[in-house]
């Protein structure tokens, strides 16, 4: 199963690359990069990191809507659940796998659709893989490739723009530790033009369970429509332009469904199992 979205910036994105934040040798934050082919040459590319969109726009809103829905704060949770929804998790330190973490893991991923779509980690074992893949490519001249593969209505659009052609700086002040107007840091970031398209695809398991896959259309219902940072400076604005999802009710039945059992299994750590799994 695959489904697309295309999205288009509605304000400019900031999204800083993680290569080279540490060791930029200019005082200007650069935008994300990724490594490419462009004409047989190795160049690093403008992109937006899946990494980053599975984590705003489908585990973040599916958890913070989780957490609504079973009304459950979340200092009522072990602070690993909390890490598992909002991180993925991570495996506790000398932590031992049990023999049965296999069945174990498969519970866990049947109760939770939101928890099988995106994978995470307990206190002892990874869960076994998550259903969703996702893909994401700028609509710009260096991604016409894969696009005219996967996206080909959109080769004509993406060929008459260049990634670095959309790049601008934005100069902001900050605070330096006093209140004088005298003791402000400017600092200057690169961003990505209004205007801009992204087209995602999401991949999912052939097996995937039908509450599961509702929660890939759940998630882009919840989403609150920013990518990157600078949010509070309204950067990051994103508009759905088209997205062939199917419907959520099958994730919003299997959450109505199986309430008591989710929230209880959240709480004490179970996570629907006979065993505390987190923390």
């Amino acid at each position: 199963m695959k489904y697309q979205i295309l999205l288009q910036a509605v304000t400019p994105i900031s999204h800083g690359d993680t290569v080279t934040g540490v060791d930029n040798q200019t005082n200007t934050r650069i935008f994300m990069r990724q490594g490419m082919l462009i004409d047989g040459k190795p160049a690093r590319v403008p992109s937006v990191s899946e990494n980053a969109l599975r984590s705003v726009m489908f585990r973040y809103p599916l958890h913070d809507h989780l957490l609504r829905a079973l009304e459950i704060e979340r200092g009522q949770l072990p602070q690993s659940v909390v890490n598992l929804l909002f991180s993925g998790g991570s495996m506790a330190s000398g932590a031992k796998a049990p023999t049965n973490e296999i069945e174990l893991g498969h519970k866990v991923k049947q109760l939770y659709p939101s928890i099988d779509l995106l994978g995470g980690a307990v206190d002892a074992f990874i869960l076994p893989r998550s259903r969703m893949r996702l893909a994401a490519w700028l609509v710009a001249r260096e991604y016409l490739p894969a696009l005219r593969l996967v996206a080909p209505e959109l080769a004509d659009e993406a060929a008459g723009v260049s990634a670095y052609d959309m790049l601008t700086e934005e100069t902001r002040t900050r605070g330096a530790g006093s209140e004088s107007s005298g003791n402000q840091m400017l600092y200057t970031y690169e961003t990505l033009a209004a205007g801009a398209k992204l087209l995602l695809e999401v991949s999912l398991d052939p097996h995937t369970p039908t509450a599961t896959a509702a929660a890939v259309a759940h998630a882009l219902a919840c989403w609150d429509g920013y990518i990157g940072g600078q949010g509070r400076q309204g950067r990051g604005r994103m508009e759905v332009v088209r997205a062939s999802l199917g419907g959520a009710d099958a994730y919003l039945a299997h959450l109505e469904t199986h309430r008591d059992a989710m929230r209880d299994g959240l709480v004490t750590g179970k996570l629907g199992t006979e065993r505390v799994l987190c923390q």
